[in-house]
């Protein structure tokens, strides 16, 4: 049988890598894919039991309201409905995000296979002793994921930081008006 000059171990090196490097930037697709559909789902269910016990509130404190101030808690039947209305529709949509969300990781799991799957596709791609130029594009994808993830956390503090400076306005503003309503009755 005739030797093939063309099947050398290089090129069946190359062939591997590159098949290594595909398969590993589909994982990191499809982890991509798997944290973005568990955020939507997290943001779907925190929305749900927001609407649920904001209605449930509403309802409660709206009939409360009612028969304290009319006397007839009946009045209120409408909003009562409606209000009923929209806890079953938000309950609802949580059994939705239930069952949607069965086969998607949690998101825990999502971020770290996300950060596994991307470390193990930079050594693959930082395996094969890259040009210059191919150096280059592996630091500023590295350098790109890094500023993404401090970007995140900036928004995350700066939210934090926000709702308790307001907090405390709203809290410096109430006592100073409790404090002169108080005074008004001596």
């Amino acid at each position: 049988m005739a030797r093939n000059y063309d099947d050398d171990a290089a090129r069946q090196q190359r062939d591997a890598n590159e098949r290594i490097h595909v398969m590993n930037s589909n994982l990191v697709l499809s982890a991509r894919e798997n944290l973005a559909r568990r955020q939507l789902l997290d943001r779907v269910w925190h929305a749900g039991w927001l609407v649920s016990w904001l209605s449930l509130l509403t309802a409660i404190v709206g009939t409360v309201t009612v028969a304290v101030t009319t006397g007839d808690p009946s009045r209120f039947a409408l909003g009562v409905l409606i209000c009923a209305s929209v806890l079953l529709m938000s309950l609802l949509a949580l059994v939705g995000v239930h069952f949607a969300g069965r086969g998607v990781p949690s998101r825990q799991r999502a971020e770290a296979d996300l950060a596994s799957f991307q470390e193990s596709l930079w050594k693959s791609k930082a395996r094969d002793r890259p040009k210059l130029g191919d150096r280059r594009m592996l630091y500023r994808e590295e350098v790109t994921t890094a500023i993404e993830q401090y970007q995140a956390d900036s928004r995350k503090y700066r939210r934090i930081h926000n709702s308790l400076q307001t907090l405390i306005m709203i809290g410096s503003a109430a006592t100073t008006t409790i404090a002169a309503l108080d005074t008004g009755k001596n």
